[in-house]
């Protein structure tokens, strides 16, 4: 139901124009006694009918086509001025094949001859006509707004849709979007496989190990998603990332594969800049002599070296799950804590004496530490934050006072204020 009228949202408002006033209403009632969904309004000039359609939501229109000082194709043309795809039904009383021939020239959308007032047939197909007329036009206007809305998003999409069939060389029927750029091929030539798809753009190396993947996702019915180089019109090699999936026809045969393909160039860059400055640390950090170990603001490591894991005993992985508070006693914590407000502040250096308790039980180590700030410290799902740097020489010793020590998994007492 419409939300301000009431109405359905399948109703279907007519508009009758008819010079003899009796013939119009009779013919209002039959259509709304033949068709629940119609609401007919009547006319008798064009003028009055043309007010009407001013200050209303109509449908489709139904004229005669003899009406005094004009006929219903000027009426169609005047209306065509301001509602260019409104459904416009002749129902006229002169049939001749010139009225027919004019009417069609003229853009009518159907053309129906009256055979008298008491034909209770006619009306219902003079409904049927313009029940056929509104659908068509209604399904038009969706199809129509869909492909704008559609041409909207692609338009907005950094990369390019396309339509292919499952077949290695990935012969393209449509593709749309940033195609040049991204190829270097402008889109006619990829649509026609002019220069096809899966021989000439898709890097050799990977034309396999990429039709293996999509394949393995098509038999699991779901969508495949696939990272690999291609060949752009100039010679120059992309990363690009794929997501797609099959497209079936009503006996369920896979017809063709439809997705989106996006460059990925520039984030291999930053990831292979990333990797080799994550291989640079991790040299440094073997290569020291010292101990050192990097917390990030919640207490968790994020790196460490070897000389550490061989001070505290515990393992690399298991070092990777733990909190600070598992081998930092909890008496040190608001001690240690206490310094990093003024290193978060101060962006300076810190030096302090820490114990770490080992994992052997009751055996601990002496840590003197300069504990300074690293902001670019990474946590462990990849998101950039500051961290916490401990390292320095260290000293072993025993703790009489100390009891067996496992790994705690109650929560942890930390609190740093960055």
């Amino acid at each position: 139901m419409s939300p301000s009228t009431g109405e359905s949202i399948d109703t279907i408002r007519v508009l009758h124009v008819d010079d003899e006033p009796g013939f119009a209403d009779l013919s209002a009632t039959f259509l709304e006694r033949g068709d629940s969904r119609m609401e007919v309004r009547t006319a008798t000039t064009p003028d009055a009918g043309l007010d009407i359609l001013a200050g209303n939501r109509i449908d489709c229109v139904v004229s005669d086509y003899e009406m005094p000082g004009t006929n219903g194709i000027e009426f169609l043309e005047a209306i065509r001025e301001t509602h260019p795809d409104l459904p416009f039904i002749l129902f006229t009383g002169k049939g001749s094949e010139e009225v027919a021939s004019e009417a069609i020239s003229a853009g009518v959308t159907d053309y129906l001859q009256k055979q008298g007032t008491g034909v209770a047939e006619q009306y219902e197909l003079l409904a049927r006509r313009i029940a056929n007329a509104v659908e068509a036009t209604r399904s038009s206007r969706l199809l129509k707004e869909r492909t704008r809305r559609l041409e909207t998003l692609i338009s907005n999409l950094p990369g390019m849709v396309y339509r292919t069939l499952n077949d290695p060389s990935w012969p393209m029927e449509t593709v749309e979007g940033e195609v040049e750029a991204l190829t270097g091929y402008p889109p006619e030539a990829i649509e026609t496989n002019e220069v096809v798809w899966g021989t000439e753009v898709v890097h050799p190396e990977d034309r396999e190990s990429m039709w293996e993947a999509v394949q393995e996702s098509l038999a699991e019915d779901r969508p495949f998603e696939v990272t690999y180089r291609i060949i752009t019109g100039d010679g120059r090699t992309k990363w690009v990332w794929e997501r797609g999936r099959g497209v079936y026809n009503d006996e369920g045969e896979l017809s063709a594969l439809e997705g989106f393909i996006t460059d990925l160039t520039e984030r291999k860059k930053y990831e292979k800049q990333l990797k080799e400055e994550q291989q640079f640390v991790q040299s440094i950090l073997r290569s020291l002599p010292d101990p050192l170990y990097a917390i990030d603001t919640d207490g968790y490591p994020i790196r460490w070296n070897e000389q550490f894991e061989a001070v505290s005993g515990y393992s690399g992985d298991e070092i990777e799950g733990m909190h600070v508070t598992d081998f930092v006693p909890q008496e040190e914590v608001e001690r240690i804590t206490g310094t990093f407000d003024p290193i978060l502040e101060g962006r300076r250096p810190v030096t302090i004496e820490s114990i770490i308790e080992t994992k052997e039980p009751e055996t601990f180590a002496v840590l003197p530490a300069l504990v300074a700030i690293s902001p670019n410290g990474r946590t462990a799902n990849g998101n950039s934050k500051p961290s916490i740097e401990l390292h320095g020489g260290c000293s072993p010793g025993k703790s009489p006072k100390k009891s067996p020590k496992s790994v705690s998994s109650s929560p942890k007492t930390w609190s740093v204020s960055r």
